[in-house]
């Protein structure tokens, strides 16, 4: 009790003498931020210490706690430049201290209401007990204040708000914060619930406040920015780089995967520039095809590399800038070089040095481009599709009247004529003439098989309906059919059959080699071409490859690589939409197509139509493919055509005929296109 008595005597007496005052800071790490970087916004409060051996203690007591209000940390708070969250995740409770002895209580802005009884730790402790008058005041709230003891003597105590990031170029004012501090001023005497005399502490509530703070947020320095940055802020990124194959042909894609990780916000990483990396080696990188993934850390990268040249090499090393936030300067990491194995295939790979436009693919040397795929292989499943579907509505429409009206006449004709007809046919010499009518009158009349009919089976049928005369026609001639032996020797015009079929398979065979013949020669040309004028040779040796019958995508794709380096670009786009008519739409037709509307139109950076998106199945899908589509929907709308009226029905056919007239369309426009597209490769050749 005295020591305790002499400690609250010091402390007023140092009051009383002008100790050195408290103060309240607002600070910040940083005022001048860069995008996504994080801020942490500190409250500094330094407290004068305790004269004598009361210097160990905080100078206020935890059942009065200061209470601070700060509006930036108020819920409905809100700024653009700064990604605050949820201002109340400090005061959670498992981040808060232990409670007791652990550290000072403070109260933050209306967070805490007020009540009677709200600290009941140790009613026996003056200092760190509860307020033995059980006085109204703030509720105590443990926020994560660090207490430090400075070398002279000084308290500070620094409470730290959750971490922010910066969203957003901009400025940043955040208001003073004020607080009430209840310092101990002196003691008095006075009395404890159990009526012992005690000494109580006497305060003084000290209002401090701090200057504004203002924060800058701002985007990284343009200057000194490498092409190779990659939009990364962060102090420690890091870059890898894999394909998906070490060995691999001249002319294949490769898949190149590029992650980067370690940005303080993934999201903004963007690809980097690889212009020069590339210079001077054989691969080249599809910028089109850049694929884009967000991880939990990191961001992944794919595009489509193919190598020019066979041969032993390294994939080269790509470099990739950041920005650091600890240096505050640009950093360049660099992947590591790759060793692959480039085979030669069956793809020449076209290049041209010092060309910044994109180039197609190249020239496919696969021996099926001497096949014949021409525009309409399933015409005739076409056809059917259209004609059938008609006939055979109309005969279910019409089947029950018919089947009635042929059953009754064939009832009238078996009773009224039947074997009259037969007996003027067995009168005949001929044969086959008098077998023929014997099988129809038994067929018509008895509703058997007429040519499985014996003699001994026409006199048990013919019994009961018809006289002994009439019946013994009928068994002496199939009597004497039983016993004639008939064969039959293959005449002239099956052998004259065999020979036109040999005739036309051998000109099938010669066309064939013709047509091989011509695609290994324009394959040769265009591998052995340089300039322009060799490119224009091997495309003309390619359209002879039409006229000798070989029709198919290849060719016109290889028509189209060859005129745009020959420098024809409408017929280059020509060429590769006849192959998209003949094959639909694939990775190859789409670069040829890009690179030949880059050189029509100057711009390296072209686009295609954005109609080829909304219009997806008139690009992907061949002619032919649309054309059966457009057949089956011509079927189904006559079969829906047989469903009962109502609103199903209704519907039905409304939806089929809306998507035959839409598929009918697309193979009208296509036709069209084919035969412009023609026009200009006979024009331009």
């Amino acid at each position: 009790m005295r020591k305790t008595t002499s400690l609250i005597l010091s402390a007023a007496a140092a009051l009383a003498l002008g100790a050195a005052e408290p103060s309240l800071d607002l600070v910040a790490s940083s005022t001048n931020l860069v995008i996504t970087e994080q801020v942490q916004v500190s409250l500094v409060l330094r407290l004068p210490p305790i004269p004598g051996e009361g210097a160990e203690h905080c100078p206020f007591l935890n059942q009065r706690p200061p209470h601070v209000t700060c509006s930036f940390l108020e819920t409905e708070w809100k700024n653009a430049a700064f990604d605050r969250g949820d201002p109340r995740v400090p005061l959670a409770p498992e981040q808060m201290p232990r409670r007791g002895r652990s550290g000072p209580a403070f109260s933050l802005n209306n967070y805490v209401t007020d009540g009677i009884f709200s600290a009941m730790d140790d009613p026996f402790d003056l200092f760190d007990g509860m307020d033995p008058f059980g006085r109204l005041g703030p509720k105590r709230q443990l926020f994560p204040f660090t207490v430090v003891r400075e070398k002279d003597g000084t308290w500070r105590l620094t409470a730290t708000v959750a971490p922010w990031r910066a969203a957003l170029p901009g400025r940043v004012r955040l208001d003073p914060v004020t607080l009430e501090v209840p310092l101990i001023t002196g003691v008095e005497r006075g009395r404890d619930r159990f009526n012992r005399p005690v000494l109580a502490p006497k305060f003084k509530n000290v209002s401090l406040r701090t200057q504004p703070l203002t924060l800058t947020v701002a985007e990284p320095p343009s200057e000194g920015r490498p092409a190779s940055w990659c939009g990364a802020i962060s102090s420690n990124l890091t870059v890898s780089a894999t394909l998906d194959a070490k060995v691999c042909t001249a002319g294949d894609p490769l898949m190149l995967t590029l992650e980067i990780g370690g940005a303080a916000n993934p999201s903004s990483v963007h690809p980097p520039d690889f212009t020069s990396a590339f210079t001077g080696t054989i691969f080249r990188i599809d910028t089109g095809s850049l694929k884009t993934e967000t991880l939990k850390a990191s961001r992944r990268f794919t595009w489509r590399v193919r190598p020019v040249k066979a041969g032993t090499v390294e994939f080269p090393s790509l470099p990739v800038s950041y920005y650091d936030l600890n240096r505050r300067t640009y950093v360049t990491r660099a992947t590591e070089s790759i060793p692959i194995q480039v085979k030669a295939g069956l793809q020449v790979v076209l290049t041209e040095e010092g060309e910044a436009f994109p180039l197609p693919d190249g020239i496919d040397l696969d021996p099926r481009g001497a096949e014949s795929h021409p525009l309409f292989p399933h015409l005739t499943l076409a056809a059917l599709l259209f004609l059938v579907p008609p006939v055979l509505f109309l005969c279910i429409r019409l089947a029950p009247p018919v089947r009635r009206r042929i059953a009754a006449s064939n009832a009238a004709y078996r009773k009224a004529r039947a074997f009259a007809v037969c007996r003027r046919a067995l009168k005949s010499r001929n044969a086959a003439r008098r077998a023929e009518a014997i099988r129809r009158f038994f067929t018509v009349r008895y509703g058997v098989n007429g040519a499985a009919v014996t003699a001994a089976d026409a006199q048990r049928l013919m019994a009961p309906d018809y006289p002994e005369e009439d019946i013994a026609l009928v068994v002496v001639s199939l009597q004497a059919q039983d016993a004639q032996n008939f064969s039959t020797k293959p005449g002239a015009g099956v052998v004259a059959l065999l020979v036109a079929a040999g005739l036309c398979l051998g000109g099938s065979a010669q066309d064939a080699a013709r047509a091989a013949f011509s695609y290994q020669r324009a394959s040769a040309l265009a591998v052995q071409a340089v300039d322009e004028n060799g490119f224009k040779v091997a495309a003309d040796a390619y359209c002879d490859c039409l006229d000798a019958g070989a029709d198919n995508a290849r060719i016109y794709q290889n028509i189209g690589a060859c005129l745009v380096l020959a420098g024809d670009v409408r017929g280059a786009r020509a060429a590769f939409e006849c192959a998209e008519r003949r094959g639909g739409e694939t990775p190859s037709t789409a670069r040829g197509l890009k690179a030949a509307l880059a050189k029509q139109t100057n711009n390296p950076h072209a686009e295609l139509s954005p109609a080829r998106i909304f219009l997806k199945p008139h690009v992907c899908w061949s002619v032919d493919t649309r054309l059966v589509c457009a057949g089956a929907l011509w079927a189904l709308l006559w079969l829906f055509a047989l469903f009962p009226v109502g609103a199903l029905r209704r519907f039905l056919l409304t939806a089929c005929f809306v998507a035959f007239c839409a598929a009918a369309v697309s193979v009208g426009v296509s036709l069209v296109e084919e035969h412009h597209g023609t026009e200009v490769l006979h024009v331009q050749n």
